[in-house]
């Protein structure tokens, strides 16, 4: 039969009949034959390929890879992960994808700078920027409300009558840091409570916990830990554990993204959960806008866990 009929069988198989398709099918099994996703995409002038550029570590950025994965398959597409361990990583990682041809690229991380988001955007890829506020306006960007967030945890805290924060912070560089901190901040300020930043260097479990094993040594252990990210607020809470500081008894704890471990028994976080299938969609859709330079930006919600429960601030 001709080489249309046999194409329509694979790609439109409505338009042909039940007899043909079993004919076909039965020949592709004798033969081993399957469909060249390269050969099609070049008739359609897309790859069917999206790429995301992610750190190798870290369980939030792990769940969002596995939510790409996810939605990109059902959408009959195939996802292109590159990954990275810090910012010289970065730049390289970037180089190595521009080398393919995309229908679209996801740059996800504060490692990523502005200039290396825009050298890839000139290449003509689409490219959205994941939870990257700094980046709007220059790219398409999807993101959650950090400052909102942070301001609704600040608020919880505060409903617990501390009078005394230490706000936690990944990089005091990134973007997303900055806008959580400032959320706590003009929140405990406008009700007189002090917001001391503190620097952990990583968004990593070693950097929480390096804080919460120092805590109180040479100076008073404040009514809260306010922590930037879920995964150094384990390390915090584990720091504080070693010492023979307990939480909530002694310390409130909270964290910020609302990862699968922040749910454990073992950490019980009250954190503010980032909607992970949403901000995915999201950045899929404006994939498909290449001029786009919308910022998105989603809401959380608040998680109230055990690490603010009772305690001596009740």
């Amino acid at each position: 039969m001709s080489q249309s009929t046999v194409a329509r069988v694979f790609r439109r198989p409505s338009l042909v009949s039940e007899s043909t398709r079993e004919r076909v099918a039965d020949a592709a099994e004798d033969l081993g034959y399957v469909p060249s996703a390269i050969a099609g995409g070049m008739r359609k002038q897309r790859s069917e390929l999206v790429g995301v550029v992610v750190p190798s570590t870290g369980e939030y950025w792990q769940g969002v890879i596995s939510e790409f994965a996810r939605q990109v398959s059902e959408s009959s597409r195939q996802l292109l992960v590159t990954t990275f361990q810090d910012e010289q990583g970065a730049e390289s990682a970037i180089r190595s994808i521009s080398r393919y041809r995309l229908d679209g690229v996801v740059l996800a991380s504060s490692s990523i700078n502005l200039k290396q988001i825009l050298q890839l955007s000139q290449t003509n890829t689409p490219v959205v920027v994941f939870n990257q506020p700094a980046a709007s306006g220059l790219v398409a960007t999807v993101s959650v409300d950090n400052q909102t967030g942070s301001a609704l945890i600040a608020e919880h805290l505060l409903q617990r009558s501390v009078k005394s924060v230490v706000f936690v912070g990944g990089k005091s560089d990134a973007s997303t840091d900055q806008l959580r901190y400032r959320g706590a901040a003009e929140t405990f300020g406008a009700r007189g409570v002090s917001c001391q930043y503190v620097e952990a260097g990583a968004f990593s479990y070693d950097a929480g916990f390096k804080i919460g094993s120092h805590a109180g040594i040479g100076e008073p252990l404040p009514d809260a830990f306010m922590v930037a990210a879920d995964e150094i607020a384990f390390g915090v809470l584990d720091g504080l554990r070693k010492r023979g500081i307990q939480v909530p008894q002694d310390v409130f704890v909270t964290g910020f993204d609302g990862v699968p471990q922040s749910f454990w028994e073992g950490y019980d976080l009250t954190t503010l959960v980032q909607p992970i299938k949403l901000l995915v969609s999201n950045a899929l859709h404006l994939l498909g806008n290449s001029r786009s330079q919308d910022a998105v930006v989603t809401e959380g919600e608040l998680r109230l866990g055990n690490s603010t429960a009772g305690g001596r601030h009740g």
